[in-house]
């Protein structure tokens, strides 16, 4: 037991990074975005013993979305003032980008934190998605199309 749990926090040291920017993006708000990490990684060691192998961020991240979309179910999510665009120490690029992204509908942001922002497969994706494969190539042509627009948009004003 002491082996899994050290060698759990490794992998958790690792990725933690990468899932919990996953769930801010998801999220809108970095404080539920944490949330949801943690409650991510939770829920991934207590059903260690399903992993079959393959991408364990992969697997995490499918894991982190089902969370985000469980919490969004049962409440809605608290805005905090650090979490604003705006706040004390954001950069003007990274403004733009958070709004950019939060001008996509649902499944777009998610499909496009997920491929370009945490570097899955459109496959992996899918599956953390429980999407068609082909409804997600489609979120993130399209996410990333009024991704370039919008940033292009803000860079000329």
């Amino acid at each position: 037991m002491a082996g899994d749990r050290k060698a759990f926090g490794q992998l958790v040291a690792r990725h933690q990074a990468s899932i919990r920017a996953l769930a801010r993006r998801l999220a809108r708000s970095a404080t539920d975005g944490d949330d949801i990490a943690q409650a991510a990684f939770l829920s991934a060691w207590r059903r260690r013993s399903t992993w079959q192998g393959g991408s364990f961020r992969g697997w995490v991240c499918a894991i982190a979305y089902r969370e985000f979309l469980a919490t969004r179910k049962s409440q809605t999510f608290n805005a905090e003032e650090d979490d604003q665009p705006g706040a004390a120490g954001e950069t003007g690029e990274r403004l733009d980008i958070m709004r950019a992204m939060a001008s996509l509908d649902e499944h777009e942001r998610a499909a496009v934190a997920l491929c370009i922002g945490s570097g899955l497969s459109h496959a992996e994706a899918a599956d953390a998605m429980a999407a068609p494969l082909g409804s997600v190539k489609s979120w993130v042509l399209r996410g990333r199309a009024k991704l370039q627009k919008a940033l292009v948009a803000y860079q000329s004003a």
